[in-house]
């Protein structure tokens, strides 16, 4: 069952003189299974839109249907634990929101909070943070002695341990390298492909947009303005240039390598995959 979004609205402050439309009649299907992107520009909504999902915030008005849960403005919600347990936000920095005294205690936390025994609750963390390539010496240190980019995998892990069905990122590179952006959405990519994850990420990260996600959904002022296929957006220079997003640089050199005759499909979309088209080309 996709997620769908049935004219759905959410005002900040609502009834006060300052009130702010951030969602306006928002009516969008997201696909199971898919990793999907959210765009826009700063103050468009993204992290607005996000966060109905695990219900941290409640429509105003309209609806949102999210797998077998149904959210309806108005309406006092009793799922919220279960939903939360079946949708896993990783906040952007989520490495700021660790506080247990060790990282294995800090991501066991989340099971627990769920209903796990505490021994079913180590046994998920110890292969959450496993998965994200966290060593098992580092299990019983301070989550604050460690690096960064490990800290960001922790919070990750902790999400991961819980094992949610839908799993959505706000942000989730922001502040690292290139490798460790690059290693963080490899991670999600095998949850989707292995296990079928359901994967929304929120980001201004064109290049990684493009790279790994097959639909994208573009915000502005609060409304949806595109929701389709991302080669075909990325592919669309009136589009980009309406919506004010930069065109990433592989679709830049593929349009290069279009005007000098070269034939590139709209599946290579990374330089290993164009060099390929391109020798093969260049041998006949």
């Amino acid at each position: 069952m996709p997620i769908s979004f049935k004219s759905l609205s959410y005002i900040y402050n609502k009834d006060m003189p300052y009130a702010h439309k951030a969602l306006d009649n928002i009516n969008l299907d997201i696909k199971e299974g898919v990793i999907t992107a959210i765009i826009g520009e700063t103050g468009s909504g993204k992290s607005t839109l996000v966060e109905h999902l695990n219900a941290l915030l409640l429509p105003d008005e309209g609806s949102l249907q999210i797998l077998d849960y149904e959210i309806v403005a108005g309406v006092k919600q009793k799922f919220l634990k279960p939903l939360r347990k079946d949708v896993g936000l990783v906040f952007q920095f989520s490495e700021y929101q660790l506080f247990e005294e060790t990282i294995i205690k800090d991501v066991a936390f989340g099971p627990l909070n769920f209903g796990f025994a505490p021994e079913e609750a180590i046994k998920r963390a110890a292969e959450a943070l496993k998965l994200v390539g966290i060593d098992q010496s580092l299990f019983e240190v301070s989550p604050l002695e460690i690096s960064g980019g490990q800290k960001r995998r922790v919070a990750i892990a902790g999400i991961i341990a819980c094992d949610p069905k839908i799993i959505v990122l706000d942000e989730p590179t922001a502040g690292l390298d290139p490798q460790g952006a690059k290693e963080i959405i490899s991670l999600f990519v095998n949850l989707n492909r292995k296990l079928n994850k359901t994967i929304i990420i929120v980001s201004h990260d064109n290049e990684m947009v493009y790279n790994y996600c097959e639909e994208t959904v573009v915000l502005s002022h609060g409304k949806i303005m595109y929701h389709g296929k991302t080669t075909d957006l990325f592919a669309d220079k009136e589009k980009l240039k309406e919506f004010n997003l930069l065109e990433p640089q592989i679709v830049e050199l593929k349009n290069m390598l279009i005007e000098k005759g070269f034939k590139i499909s709209s599946e290579a979309r990374t330089i290993e995959m164009i060099a390929k088209e391109v020798a093969g080309q260049v041998k006949r």
